[in-house]
């Protein structure tokens, strides 16, 4: 999982340290999404159907415009990584790029460990200060959440 925090970069430098020139590593990049705001998820709506329409319109223009702007911002990160990895010996087809639906209810260990299974990853690797935006919303760090619902995954804790 690849955010903006310098935990998140320790561990790209540990898994590329891990696996070296390596053959057979295929590494996904998964970058969490916030929640999205409550401010976009709905609206009050409207008597009028045409005016309900329009105000639906604007709602999910807005939606699509903060998602962009979130995954803007990553794109540094993001580079930084795949650059990492690239260094390191992986290729450009075995590095794949994903990001978390922000509109998804669930607990987000929830999403992260079901993108790890759909994928078939065998390691999650997360670095321990990372997605702080995840413990000022549930009062814990991500990885104790991790490591609470993992189960058949090996989880890797980068300091």
């Amino acid at each position: 999982m690849v955010d903006e925090s310098p935990a998140t970069m320790r561990a790209v430098d540990y898994v590329t340290r891990m696996i070296g020139c390596q053959c057979g590593f295929h590494v996904y990049l998964l970058h969490l999404l916030p929640p999205m705001p409550a401010e976009f998820l709905e609206f009050g709506g409207a008597e009028d159907p045409r005016e309900e329409q329009k105000l639906q319109a604007e709602l999910h223009h807005d939606q699509h415009a903060w998602i962009a702007s979130v995954k803007e911002a990553a794109k540094p990160a993001l580079s930084s990584a795949i650059d990492a990895l690239r260094a390191a010996g992986l290729f450009t087809y075995e590095i794949e790029l994903a990001y978390s639906d922000p509109f998804d209810e669930r607990d987000a260990t929830v999403a992260i460990l079901g993108k790890a299974r759909e994928k078939r990853c065998h390691t999650i690797v997360v670095g321990n200060d990372s997605h702080r935006w995840f413990r000022k919303m549930t009062g814990k760090p991500l990885t104790e959440h991790l490591l609470r619902h993992v189960n058949e995954i090996t989880i890797w804790i980068v300091q």
